[in-house]
């Protein structure tokens, strides 16, 4: 199999200043912020910037409309314009900002704070505030949220220590805890709208959640570092696999490093794609045949994939090097069709391309 770059396969690459911690795309826009605190608008079929914008940082998470991007950022909450990137609001919070979610005219945002003394997250607390930034509520809860989903009316919130659980915000603006029968603490999460909310866990277990019905499988025995749903749940693992539920034919398949990001996205043929990063001194990425586990495609990168985010045929990654790149699925299918010899030498342009950028400074 031919290994290529990950630029050779991407239409568009573009730079932020500082590791990429977010990338987004909404229509034709696409949206990166870093932990420099900088957030970048660009055009993805010009390529041509729209706006860019420096924060404090570092950015963490971010979701947005049609009008308005909303991002966290160190201890605050922003929204800015689209089209413009003027600030139409910040929200100063309590802790540190983890995670953003649009949900019933709203915008939930959970916060928490570390206590070196423990070794762990000791506070944690979850915003809902309005399109116009007033805060309505402001619930804490018991320990950090490590996932923050939609369901129906509902927002659900994957828990670890000391709860290991889930939480779900009431309409009427509380909190209820529920427990699971295996207590293990939640690492990541997906899913909500109408499909279920699906948490990984720290001993390799799934929670799948559809209101307070629950079901419970074990994929594999480390713990869960990525997780995405389409149909059915592929989740990554830290021991270097990714497995699929039931629904794709319950497949596994051993990248061979510590997974970073698994997302599906374009294909190379009918249906979605699996796109899956590995970490092991360089970066692996995968494209797998999401109906039977078949590795299709693998991409080399010089730096490590910090961010991910698809919609429709586009998939976006960003890196430690504070580089952003988008995958076409129109792209991706006539470049994977080009001889060997066309690959290698759309990858020294891109190797070269790269220098040059590193030479001016980005």
């Amino acid at each position: 199999m031919t290994v290529a770059s990950l630029e050779s396969y991407s239409s568009l690459v573009r730079e932020i200043d500082g590791e990429c911690s977010f990338v987004r795309a909404s229509g034709d826009f696409l949206f990166s912020g870093s932990r420099s605190g900088e957030v970048v608008c660009w055009n993805i079929s010009s390529g041509a910037e729209i706006w860019r914008r420096m924060f404090d940082g570092p950015c963490s998470d971010s979701d947005c409309n049609e009008e308005l991007l909303f991002f966290s950022e160190s201890d605050s909450i922003h929204a800015v314009r689209v089209s413009s990137g003027e600030v139409i609001w910040s929200v100063k919070l309590e802790g540190s900002s983890d995670f953003v979610l649009i949900s019933n005219e709203f915008v939930w945002v959970t916060t928490s704070v570390y206590n070196f003394e423990i070794q762990d997250y000791s506070e944690g607390t979850v915003w809902q505030i309005d399109f116009g930034g007033d805060v309505r509520n402001k619930l804490e809860t018991v320990g950090r949220a490590w996932s923050l989903s939609a369901q129906e009316s509902q927002v659900v919130m994957g828990l670890s220590r000391p709860r290991c659980g889930y939480a779900i915000v009431t309409e009427e603006g509380g909190i209820e805890y529920l427990k699971l029968e295996e207590q293990h603490p939640v690492t990541i999460g997906n899913g909500g709208g109408v499909w279920p909310v699906v948490l990984g866990h720290s001993n390799g277990m799934i929670t799948e959640i559809v209101g307070h019905e629950v079901e419970t499988t074990t994929p594999g025995e480390s713990s869960i570092r990525a997780i995405d749903y389409f149909d059915g749940w592929v989740v990554g693992l830290e021991s270097g696999f990714v497995s699929s539920s039931e629904f794709f034919g319950s497949w596994s398949v051993d990248l061979h490093g510590i997974i970073d990001v698994v997302r599906f996205g374009p294909s190379l043929s009918d249906g979605k794609g699996v796109w899956a990063s590995s970490w092991e001194k360089e970066s692996k990425i995968f494209l797998i045949d999401s109906s039977e586990g078949n590795v299709e495609l693998e991409i080399s990168h010089h730096s490590r994939i910090r961010s991910s985010f698809s919609i429709g045929d586009v998939i976006c990654f960003g890196d430690s090097s504070g580089c952003v790149y988008v995958i076409e699925e129109n792209v991706l299918r006539r470049r994977f069709a080009l001889p060997a010899e066309e690959i290698s030498e759309e990858d020294r342009s891109s190797e070269m391309r790269r220098k040059i950028r590193g030479l001016r400074g980005g």
